[in-house]
């Protein structure tokens, strides 16, 4: 599929800056306990105000206190009582403090009452606020393409935007939210629904009670037209998934598997799901992947899928991700943001523990190997402890050091200490800290006392110090003896000696057999006897070490290590560096598919048991014109008709779209009712490009199926037509589309842009500046002003951009926009 033209900007703004740890960011002191938390909620979705009264039980931690201040952003406060007494107050559009009359010792309760307006959409008028990047409430405004919904989003510290409260992690509360809404609405809030009342108005009330204490930024409130379906498979507690009405029918193929991730995870952990329910909601315009909410997780609209869908991805990444997030996050939570990685490493971890039970080892270490990948990629720029208390913002925790980088972390403690420890070390650990908070020394007691051994080293080397060991690997074999010496970089980047253990697979004539080393030492030689000369020799073949590792290896090597590796890690590896495109001494690639064993290995390929090899297979040969072209050809029609992943069907079909073979253009129809919709937009794709006699017939046909795949098909046709009646049909599909879909497929509106009239260009103005201006997201906004740098000769655009340069608060975007000339 085509890809947003601006695309190098995006990678741009992904390069961090790398801080030292010049600041402490300490956890927040506790001077109260927030016992509980009752709210009385209106939403008023016409001014996107809420009309509320809190009520917060709390009392003095320790210490007498005579002064309560509490997080309360954005908000109009109209009266606060203080043990049902009206008092005093002073508020700053951020802080509210009351003072309390004298001082109150931790045995005494002190009940305040707070009748206030929040406006969330308004933060911006308090300076302190200016450019803040979440507001903790999202109203959703009806539209054509938008349903009227309301939902809120507390991490890290934004539920203070809707409510009075004490907004830290290390604050646990239990709550009773009453809220109200329009009558045929569905509500969804933290714990039980306990009552629901009809009113006089034409609203309705509901009651949710949590009676479970969890972290206040766990706290949410969703409603909408939603359709409730309940799970009858699992009985244990209320297992609920909340969907647009459309995907009623398809809820159990989206979120089905949950139950099953419940009793895994459980049996796993030796611990019971410790929370009353566990509902599930999809909602429009969702600012994050996805949150844990105690009993509630919300997801993003994408996750809504029908049939032709979910055949190329069911999500259960994120499914089980925010599931497990129940224990590591919500039953124990990091104390401060710091410690964020006793969160989001667990639940990254979870990804690959699901994928390597539900679907096997190879899709477990892929998973896996995609993770460390990510790590490695931001570490190019930017390398932290994973465990950060001088962040220069606490948003700046959620990265790939926390997730990606702190689940491979955990796999490598698994492999130290061994899979019976590991996992008894995790129940002690959720045992010890349940409904409280923790920090990485309690992770590393728990470990500790579970195995008998000191445990120090090798929380410091991963979770407290920054980077990854660099190794050096070279080997020889002489005299029956495979001598493999692997060299740690010391150097500026890390001056310190990494422990770790590593795997060795080593392949001879005879058969492949594996090996374990433990590195403690700059550097060092290992040696085995073999009475046969290696074919290759693969170090950490499965991609389980936290590390860059560097081994030269020759094509034969390589070719050996894929057609006799069981891993399908080690495969993929040498199959891509044996086909990696390099450059010659004249600066041209040549393709690596017109070299006879390049292409025959490619084509054997084809045949390997691990989808994802079979797809690079595929694209290896995209338009290929060079020798034994028909059985090139062959192989890919018969990956089209036969291959069971979508995935490798669509990359065939994409590899051959300009194969100039009218009997291709046979198949890629057929292909038009595949199951899997990336095949139907791949074949899409293949046939329009010749730009047939029914062309315009074909892109009737799918133009307005909601997929954002055989949109872009669809719409890279109508893009090189530049037909000025398709205006609309590009702003209606565009604006049904979420700000990640926009972001990837705004380049063929740019397209079609270019190729149309001024008149249609000046009319898309509008269109285009409501993006730039509204957008939730900030890539979503930008993709908007890539379109509309296009039109920037026309006097509208250029009055827009100076708009939208003006309205932008994201830093990111801000430094970009500076460096932009208008007229």
């Amino acid at each position: 599929m085509k890809k947003l033209s601006g695309s190098l900007f995006f990678v741009m703004f992904l390069v961090s800056i790398s801080y030292a740890q010049q600041n402490y960011n300490a956890s927040e002191t506790k001077l109260f306990d927030l016992i509980h938390t009752k709210l009385d909620v209106k939403p008023d979705w016409s001014t996107n105000h809420l009309e509320a009264q809190a009520e917060l039980t709390l009392k003095p931690w320790f210490y007498p206190q005579e002064n309560l201040i509490l997080d309360a952003k954005g908000f109009d406060i109209k009266k606060v009582a203080l043990n049902n007494q009206t008092v005093d107050f002073k508020y700053n559009g951020l802080k509210l403090e009351i003072p309390l009359g004298r001082p109150f010792n931790a045995k005494e309760t002190i009940n305040i009452k707070i009748n206030y307006t929040a406006k969330p959409d308004e933060l911006g008028k308090v300076p302190a606020l200016k450019g803040l990047e979440y507001k903790g409430l999202y109203f959703i405004n009806p539209d054509k393409n938008k349903p009227q919904q309301i939902w809120s989003e507390g991490e890290t510290e934004y539920n203070s935007c809707w409510f009075p409260t004490l907004d830290s992690p290390n604050q646990k509360h239990t709550q009773e939210i009453s809220l109200t809404v329009p009558k045929h609405f569905t509500t969804l809030s933290n714990g039980l629904l306990k009552n629901s009342k009809e009113n006089a108005d034409g609203t309705k009330t509901d009651t949710w009670f949590q009676n479970i204490p969890h972290s206040v930024y766990l706290s949410m409130i969703a409603a909408g037209d939603f359709k409730k379906v309940t799970d009858s498979t699992f009985k244990a507690f209320e297992v609920s998934y909340y969907v647009e009405r459309q995907y009623e029918k398809y809820a159990y193929s989206i979120f089905g598997r949950t139950p099953e991730m419940i009793r895994y995870f459980e049996e796993l952990l030796q611990t019971k799901y410790p929370w009353q329910k566990y509902a599930q909601i999809a909602v429009r315009d969702y600012v994050s992947g996805a949150m844990e909410n105690t009993t509630a997780t919300i997801h993003g609209s994408g996750i809504q899928k029908n049939d032709n869908q979910i055949v190329d991805n069911n999500d259960d990444g994120v499914i089980a991700h925010e599931l497990f997030h129940h224990w590591f996050g919500d039953l124990v939570t990091a104390e401060s943001w710091a410690n964020l990685p006793l969160n989001e490493a667990f639940a990254d971890y979870s990804e690959y523990l699901w994928a390597n039970h539900k679907y096997g080892k190879d899709e477990g270490d892929w998973l896996n190997f995609t993770a460390l990948n990510q790590y490695l990629d931001e570490a190019e720029n930017k390398q932290e402890p994973v465990i950060r208390y001088g962040y220069s913002d606490k948003e700046d925790m959620f990265d790939s050091h926390s997730y990606a980088k702190g689940g491979r972390i955990l796999h490598m403690l698994r492999n130290e200490v061994g899979d019976q420890a590991f996992f008894e070390a995790l129940k002690q650990y959720l045992e010890n800290g349940k409904f409280n908070n923790a920090e990485i020394s309690n992770l590393r007691l728990a470990f500790e006392n579970v195995t008998g051994r000191d445990l120090n080293w090798f929380f410091d080397q991963w979770f407290l110090k920054k980077g990854h060991p660099r190794l050096e690997v070279e080997y020889s074999y002489k005299s029956e003896v495979l001598s493999l010496n692997i060299k740690q970089t010391i150097d500026s980047l890390n001056d310190w000696v990494y422990q770790l253990p590593l795997a060795v697979e080593i392949g001879t004539d005879e058969g492949v057999t594996r090996k374990n080393v433990y590195l403690n030492k700059e550097s060092q030689t290992f040696s085995f006897q073999l009475d046969n000369k290696p074919t290759y020799v693969a170090i950490d073949p499965d991609g389980y070490a936290l590390a860059v590792i560097s081994q030269k290896q020759k094509t034969k090597e390589l070719i050996s290590q894929f057609e006799n590796s069981k891993s399908a890690i080690a495969r993929f590896k040498a199959f891509n560096e044996i086909t990696a495109e390099k450059e010659s001494d004249n600066n041209m690639a040549p393709n690596p598919m017109f070299d006879k064993a390049k292409r025959n290995l490619a084509l054997k390929a084809m045949e390997d048991d691990f989808w994802k090899i079979r797809e690079l297979a595929a694209h290896k040969f995209f338009n290929y014109d060079g020798d034994e072209f028909l059985k090139v050809e062959k192989n890919l029609q018969s990956l089209i008709r036969i291959d069971p992943k979508s995935q490798v069907r669509g990359a065939a079909i994409l590899a051959m779209k300009n194969f100039l073979n009218p009997q291709n253009d046979l198949l890629f129809r057929k292909a038009l009712e595949d199951t899997s919709y990336t095949v139907r937009a791949a074949a899409l794709e293949a046939i329009l490009i010749n730009q047939p006699p029914d062309a315009d017939e074909l892109t009737k046909k799918f133009e307005n199926i909601d997929d954002v795949n055989v949109f872009s098909a669809v719409a890279g046709y109508k893009a090189l037509q530049g037909k000025p009646e398709d205006l609309d049909w590009f702003k209606n599909k565009l604006g049904e589309l979420s700000s990640g879909e926009l972001y990837q497929t705004m380049g063929i509106f740019g397209s079609f842009l270019v190729s149309t009239d001024t008149i249609t260009q000046i009319a898309s103005i509008p269109f285009l500046k409501d993006i730039a201006l509204n957008d939730s997201e900030w890539y979503g906004r930008f993709s908007a002003t890539q379109a509309l740098m296009l039109l920037i000769d026309l006097k509208d655009a250029n009055s827009a951009l100076k708009e939208v340069f003006s309205a932008e608060t994201e830093e990111r975007l801000q430094s970009i926009y500076s460096q932009i000339p208008l007229d």
